[in-house]
């Protein structure tokens, strides 16, 4: 992954060899020239490091611009906690699970599993 960085801030990411060579239409370069160091520093193009999505439930996971950890770019990743609704339908499952568990649980079951949904995740 790479991104393009101008007075050391992130101006476009991800920056992909085709943005590359769209930037610099008259230019001609060898094959595949961001895996050429040379290249990317004299075009203020860096690599940046891929760091694992983490994942917390009840949060969306979206991804960041890169920062600089250590001298070195990496990929960042923002929680954002869901809506109640969002956590509520997260919660309930798929409509076929749904009906899964009415048809093997009976429905007053089921009243009473999404009666305790939305006491865990009440209206704000």
């Amino acid at each position: 992954m790479y991104a393009k960085v101008e007075n050391g801030s992130i101006a476009k990411y991800p920056f992909s060899h085709t943005d590359f060579r769209y930037s610099h239409p008259k230019i001609s370069f060898p094959k595949q020239p961001l895996e050429r160091e040379d290249i990317r520093s004299e075009y203020g193009v860096v690599v940046v490091k891929p760091i694992p999505k983490p994942s917390q439930a009840g949060y969306t996971v979206v991804e960041g611009s890169p920062v600089i950890v250590n001298d070195e770019w990496q990929q960042s990743w923002e929680l954002i906690e869901m809506s109640y609704e969002a956590k509520r339908k997260e919660e309930y499952g798929p409509v076929e699970n749904q009906i899964e568990f009415i048809t093997e649980n009976g429905l007053e079951a089921w009243q009473s599993k999404v009666a305790e949904i939305k006491s865990k995740y009440p209206k704000s």
